[in-house]
């Protein structure tokens, strides 16, 4: 980091300058040495901070303006429906998707202080990555993916439903590894969609196995129905679609009358 160095030299230059023009000791050199480095250090810390927050704030505001330009155009399509369901996911899918747009510009905002925190490279590379997710852009969600840092459920979920897509090797063990850091309820759309992977590839006894193994640690709804489904030998019956948005955001499947009210569009926009 650029910073760290610079609070090094300014620790060494405060050093080398107090021995040459004080009759200070070397513990107290060494002391007002250090003292220097932390506040050099502190003082890029606070510039840094309120650079990098204020690109971030102005970031969410877009994506908040534009899903309450979203849910305002929803709630006008009820009251006075024109075009059709079909007609109005549409365009409330084009002002969903030209607030993120925004967004990812706005994100080169943060490249110039990339150099100063390698940490945040791989934040935005993965705010980037969710981005071009929700748009469905798969061929750059595939090139950031090796950027990105794996600290929530969703983002590994992410990841696991393009190994799914493309073939990739080593599913499983990514899926074993990272699931482990999520317990009860956040591993939940983890262990829903590694499931729902299986039984896609006709492995039904492993989901099976897997879902077993899960029944007595969590009252979630979903991995209980698959669990039955699957005990009854129907593996057609097995659906995620009681996790909600969160499933769907994955893009592997639509839900079912998407259109049959006002609760179930807004879920799948958000």
């Amino acid at each position: 980091m650029i910073s760290l160095a610079i609070a090094m030299l300014s620790g060494l230059a405060t050093l080398v300058a107090l021995r040459h023009t004080t009759d200070l000791n070397s513990f107290w050199c060494f002391t007002f040495a250090i003292l220097a480095v932390i506040l050099v250090q502190l003082s890029f810390g606070l510039l840094f901070r309120k650079k990098v927050n204020a690109v971030m704030d102005a970031i969410q505001a877009v994506i908040l303006e534009g899903q309450e330009r979203v849910n305002r155009k929803a709630d006008m399509f009820q009251l006075k429906p024109a075009g059709g369901v079909k007609h109005m996911q549409k365009l409330l899918e084009r002002e969903q998707h030209a607030s993120i747009r925004k967004a990812l510009e706005l994100t080169s905002g943060l490249e110039p202080w990339f150099k100063w925190s390698p940490l945040l490279k791989k934040q935005v590379s993965t705010m980037r990555m969710q981005f071009h997710y929700q748009l469905g852009e798969f061929a750059e969600v595939d090139k950031l993916l090796p950027d990105c840092l794996f600290m929530d459920p969703v983002t590994v979920a992410m990841k696991m439903a393009r190994m799914y897509k493309n073939d990739s090797k080593g599913l499983e063990k990514f899926y074993r590894k990272k699931s482990k850091r999520f317990k009860d309820e956040r591993g939940v759309l983890l262990h829903s969609l590694y499931a729902w992977i299986l039984v896609k590839r006709g492995e039904v006894d492993k989901a099976f196995e897997l879902l077993t193994g899960l029944k007595e640690k969590t009252s979630n709804e979903t991995i209980l129905k698959n669990w039955e489904a699957l005990a009854n030998g129907k593996p057609k019956s097995f659906s995620n679609a009681g996790l909600g948005e969160e499933w769907y955001a994955l893009r592997l499947e639509t839900p079912k009358g998407a259109g049959a009210g006002k609760k179930k569009t807004r879920r799948r926009l958000k």
